[in-house]
């Protein structure tokens, strides 16, 4: 009788490793034909081991040292552009009318900021600031003034022929060290990018962040005037440690209800959301996010809501469109075989979901 019954166990242990292995093969050909696409979008596959009577324990891919913000900032390919400073002297006026992001540090005395439609505010010494989305501002004196110019100089487009900006006359009121830089995937991650201020301030006494963004700066001095072999990568490379420092100390700074950006603030709410972001294809539940942020289903849920500002499946759905979005641009994968990619059943069903959030079908938006 024993016998038997191991003879039972067996076979069915034996059937359900071929089953994973078949699943396991499928998906590792899909990739192969997609050229890698989990390795882009950061989908990690469950393995056996994780599957425990419906519930997900914490696998390899969502350990607590998950790193959020990276998966968020590879997802969007930061990419810094050019370098410049600037040399602001009395009664400077300078419009920033670019489509780039920009990144002021400043080295020396003191400057006004202002963006249509919002109050003014100052930047000293040491001070960083951070526009994300290119919009319209000007940096001005916020000295009375002695001598008003007739013009404003207005920067449309910093190429790497700007090394310096200069406006003003007579005595020195501010210089700053400055870089462009772009999020390249802007047009299809709106549950991303969207949540991102127009301006991200961060005071030389707020903490250490604005020194270590200071010193880290003075690599681009020296890159942009040596010019060595590389150069240009090690500039975009700064640039990019420049953004995420800031990023990443404006979002301690959070009250609750900032999406993907909030949750950054609470450790149980980061391992959920990363869980649902290596793995969007998975029939996920709000048990199973309760589980992998260690919580109960309700008190998880109430937090999920209070830190991120939506439920965790809404969340998961527009993480799917966004994972979507990016899968249709970057590759030849038919849209099909997008949907099933990102968690849906049908492509009909797909197609409805990515046309209302997006304003185009998922076939149109490759054109």
């Amino acid at each position: 009788m024993l016998g038997r019954r191991f003879g039972k166990v067996t076979t069915a242990v034996q059937t359900s490793n071929s089953r994973w292995k078949s699943i396991f093969h499928r998906r590792e050909m899909l990739c192969k034909r997609t050229g890698s696409l989990e390795d882009k979008v950061g989908l990690v596959t469950s393995k056996p081991h994780d599957i425990n009577d419906g519930l997900l324990a914490p696998a390899s891919g969502t350990a607590s040292g998950y790193d959020l913000l990276s998966d968020i900032l590879r997802f969007v390919q930061l990419t810094g552009e050019f370098v410049f400073t600037t040399e602001l002297k009395a009664g400077f006026n300078v419009s920033f009318q670019s489509r780039s992001a920009f990144l002021h540090v400043v080295q020396e005395g003191e400057l006004s900021v202002e963006l249509e439609g919002q109050p003014p505010f100052k930047l000293r010494t040491g001070d960083v600031l951070v526009l994300p989305h290119g919009v319209s501002y000007w940096l001005r004196d916020s000295m009375p003034l002695s001598r008003a110019l007739e013009a404003p100089l207005m920067v449309r487009e910093v190429g790497p022929n700007e090394a310096t900006l200069r406006h003003g006359i007579g005595e020195e009121r501010a210089r700053t060290l400055s870089a462009t830089f772009q999020f390249a995937n802007q047009s299809h991650i709106l549950p991303l990018l969207r949540l991102l201020p127009d301006t991200i301030h961060i005071a030389k006494d707020a903490d250490q962040s604005a020194v270590l963004i200071r010193d880290v700066a003075q690599f681009l001095i020296l890159e942009t005037a040596e010019r060595e072999p590389g150069a240009a990568l090690m500039i975009s490379r700064v640039i990019d440690i420049l953004i995420i420092r800031s990023i990443r100390t404006w979002a301690r700074s959070l009250t609750p209800r900032e999406g993907w950006v909030g949750a950054l603030r609470d450790a149980r709410i980061s391992r959920a959301v990363a869980a649902l972001h290596q793995d969007p294809s998975r029939a996920w539940s709000v048990d199973e996010l309760a589980s992998i942020a260690g919580m109960s289903r309700s008190r998880f849920a109430e937090l999920f809501m209070s830190t991120v500002g939506e439920p965790p499946l809404r969340y998961l759905h527009r993480w799917r469109l966004a994972t979507a979005a990016d899968l249709l641009k970057r590759s030849s994968v038919a849209v099909g075989e997008v949907a099933h990619m990102v968690g849906y059943d049908s492509e009909a069903a797909f197609s409805r979901a990515y046309k209302t959030m997006y304003g185009v079908s998922p076939k149109d938006s490759r054109s």
